[in-house]
């Protein structure tokens, strides 16, 4: 089972640079702990502790954040290879600010907080394992620039169109897929999802964008930039 997973793992970002062998060598001090959820199932709750390290082997999972109103916010979506809790390999503060919650049936890997940390380990996997962290997190760091940059923005349109320009810019397609439903999306720009599906629907009908269920085609691009780089 372990040298299954070990060549599963060893495509992850979070192992990238450390051999087969060396991992099966750090597994070996790490004992690392295989968890299974079903869908809709909580993983780890808003303000729960967290001392260990998560590495999403299979499925997919949510992270949402509440509110003191109870409104859910769907911060991001991880899929096989992402993981959470580094913060808490770094920082004092142990205590999850949201709540990750399994989209699909999902198998979970957890590593010790205190064994990667131990300062008496130097052996080299573990070392490339703390650089790899550090470099996750500068890449949400960058993320969450992104997700202020959409609060800032003032209007439903603007979002959508962020969000689509976003997608072509990865995808390199004007026709490409949403990795998000429809109250995904609305969770995701923090909006509602009349509201949002009404805008696209107006989108749509101003020969901007065309969709189909989860398919998006983008009409104009042009006209997308010009909406978003107009003042409020």
């Amino acid at each position: 089972m372990q040298e299954d997973l070990v060549k599963l793992v060893s495509k992850f970002a979070i192992f990238s640079g450390i051999s087969v062998d060396m991992l099966n060598t750090m597994f070996a001090y790490l004992k690392p702990e295989l968890l299974h959820y079903s869908a809709d199932s909580y993983i780890i709750k808003q303000n729960e502790k967290i001392t260990e390290l998560g590495i999403l082997i299979h499925g997919k999972v949510s992270l949402i954040k509440e509110n003191l109103t109870g409104k859910c916010i769907l911060f991001k979506e991880f899929e096989s290879g992402d993981c959470f809790g580094i913060r808490a390999i770094f920082s004092q503060q142990t205590n999850w600010p949201i709540s990750i919650v399994a989209k699909t049936d999902c198998t979970v890997m957890f590593l010790s907080r205190a064994k990667i940390a131990d300062n008496k380990n130097t052996f080299l996997g573990l070392e490339q394992l703390l650089r790899n962290m550090l470099i996750l997190v500068s890449k949400n760091v960058c993320f969450l620039h992104r997700k202020l940059e959409y609060f800032a923005l003032k209007s439903l349109r603007k979002k959508i169109c962020m969000y689509l320009l976003e997608q072509y810019e990865t995808k390199g397609e004007k026709t490409f897929t949403l990795l998000l439903n429809r109250n995904e999306l609305a969770d995701f720009l923090y909006v509602s999802r009349p509201a949002l599906s009404k805008e696209i629907s107006r989108m749509r009908d101003e020969n901007i964008i065309d969709f189909y269920h989860t398919s998006i085609t983008l009409r104009n691009v042009n006209i997308l930039k010009e909406i978003l780089e107009c003042p409020d």
